[in-house]
């Protein structure tokens, strides 16, 4: 994620002179002026006022230091469960990418590969995909990204927030693994099926398409979630 610059200010010290025919003197933010004539001199050596809020010491006008502002604390992403809506399940995934730092075309690649493969829908089953083996209770896909139980148990695949959470990971590790540096459609193929590492690294292929074709949907669902909310209508 940006890292945040950090940023320090001095205070500005002046030294205060004492002028005895005329005295001219500035103080505060306002620039205020006090004017002794030479016809009445001051009785004592005037001394410099400070700004609001500062102090003198040893005659020099102090001035306090501003205060740093405080990091901007990020978005706490939307919680969602398995009995969601889909509009309430693309909130999600917006709201964990930003939490996440991905880019807009980033979070719609994500919104559009949920699209194909469940329909934003977190419990559905996808059946047993054993991809060449006998097939067991273990290669059903399950929930928004259609997992196995190499990601978790039921409850863990079918709860959305972390299966957003997992594939946000996988995807933005795509593109470090595979050195992908602009087609996100090509990481999120190959962060669900590295296997296409070997078809033209994943381009081009049915599963590439299939997202793809899916990215004009994704963007409307996400400038829906991204907009902000309606105020109330008063009566």
């Amino acid at each position: 994620m940006p890292k945040l610059d950090r940023f320090t200010k001095f205070a500005d010290r002046k030294q205060v002179k004492t002028i005895v025919t005329t005295l001219l003197l500035t103080v505060g933010l306002g620039g205020a002026a006090l004017v002794a004539s030479p016809a009445d001199p001051p009785t004592a050596a005037p001394v410099a006022l400070p700004p609001a809020g500062g102090e003198v010491a040893g005659g020099v006008a102090t001035v306090p230091k501003p205060a740093i502002a405080a990091a901007p604390t990020p978005p706490v992403p939307v919680s969602v469960t398995k009995d969601s809506s889909p509009h309430d399940i693309v909130r999600a995934i917006v709201s964990q990418g930003r939490a996440a730092a991905l880019a807009e075309d980033q979070i719609k690649t994500v919104i559009a590969t949920a699209k194909i493969e469940s329909d934003f829908r977190p419990a559905v089953s996808g059946g047993v995909q054993p991809y060449g083996g006998p097939g067991t209770a273990a290669d059903e896909v399950l929930g928004l990204f259609q997992e196995k139980a190499s990601f978790g148990t039921v409850a863990e695949r079918q709860d959305p927030n972390q299966a957003i959470a997992r594939f946000i990971a996988r995807f933005t590790e795509a593109f470090k693994k595979y050195g992908i540096t602009g087609d996100t459609v090509q990481a999120a193929t190959l962060a669900q099926n590295p296997q296409l590492l070997k078809h033209r690294r994943g381009v081009g292929t049915g599963y590439y398409n299939t997202v793809k074709a899916a990215m004009g949907e994704a963007s409307d669902l996400y400038n829906q979630a991204a907009a902000p909310p309606l105020p109330p209508i008063n009566d």
